[in-house]
């Protein structure tokens, strides 16, 4: 994309059927990329986002970029992108068995603000994969701070000062179904992320956050499927909270100190092959 500037390494991953790793140099700035399908992956790096970012979850100040890949004769995302700080996940979608309910509830939180450049089918991509996933507030950067069809390259370079910064179709228009990303398509998803995350920044997002709204009219379904529970301040899915991983052995509920990385049992089983 711009090896000048731009530059990704792989990490030894000793599991990389479960999971990958990667930094992306940015400039000056590494950022610490995720790629998985394995939703246990995918559901602790989201709780320790909310953990993180817990105050300005709760003071409707969250911002996260959100972008997807889809495979070009394809109508349905392959991947999901997010990111917040210098931290991105790359979700595969078309390879993962089954979307965290964590996750599910993170983007239909309307305290959270949904950030994109040029993002207008990534909604519909979204609703048509196999997940049926929704979003509740997601902004196209461009068209709300009046650029128009400028692409990010063109943004990146205005608006941040980043010249360089380069969006090959080539890699736009690759294989992202493949289950083995290549370095190219990592980093094209990272930097598709991050830079809308800095332009999100930028613009000054969110915009008219009520500070006097009260968290605790948050609307939280009560149905089996999105059954929540209140541990610490944090709601916590039907799952985690039925996790005998999660409870120490005088039966209290501590994910903390009982189990960190927010492990099930099912994480511990082989394949069959």
């Amino acid at each position: 994309m711009n090896p000048q500037f731009i530059t990704t390494i792989p990490h030894y991953n000793p599991n990389p059927t479960r999971s990958q790793t990667f930094t992306t140099i940015f400039f000056s700035t590494a950022i610490h990329t995720t790629v998985t399908s394995t939703p246990a992956i995918a559901r602790e790096w989201v709780y320790s986002l909310r953990q993180t970012h817990r105050h300005s979850l709760s003071s409707s100040s969250l911002v996260i970029a959100l972008g997807v890949q889809w495979h070009p004769s394809s109508s349905s995302a392959a991947t999901l992108q997010l990111c917040i700080d210098n931290r991105c996940l790359i979700f595969q979608l078309s390879h993962a068995p089954a979307i965290p309910a964590t996750i599910r509830r993170l983007l239909l939180d309307d305290r959270v603000t949904f950030v994109g450049v040029h993002n207008g089918r990534d909604r519909n991509l979204l609703e048509c994969s196999d997940h049926g996933i929704e979003v509740e507030y997601l902004v196209d950067l461009a068209r709300e701070e009046g650029f128009g069809n400028a692409s990010m390259e063109v943004m990146a370079r205005g608006v941040l000062g980043f010249y360089g910064v380069r969006k090959p179709r080539e890699v736009a228009m690759s294989d992202w179904d493949q289950f083995w990303l290549s370095l190219d398509q990592v980093q094209y998803a990272c930097v598709d992320v991050y830079v809308s995350f800095l332009l999100a920044q930028a613009f000054g997002y969110p915009r008219d956050v009520d500070d006097d709204e009260d968290d605790d009219d948050y609307d939280y379904s009560d149905d089996d499927e999105w059954a929540n529970y209140v541990w610490g301040g944090e709601y916590l899915d039907y799952d985690d909270y039925c996790n005998p991983l999660n409870y120490d052995e005088f039966g209290e509920y501590d994910p903390d100190n009982c189990n960190p990385f927010n492990l099930y049992y099912s994480d511990f089983e082989e394949d069959d092959d």
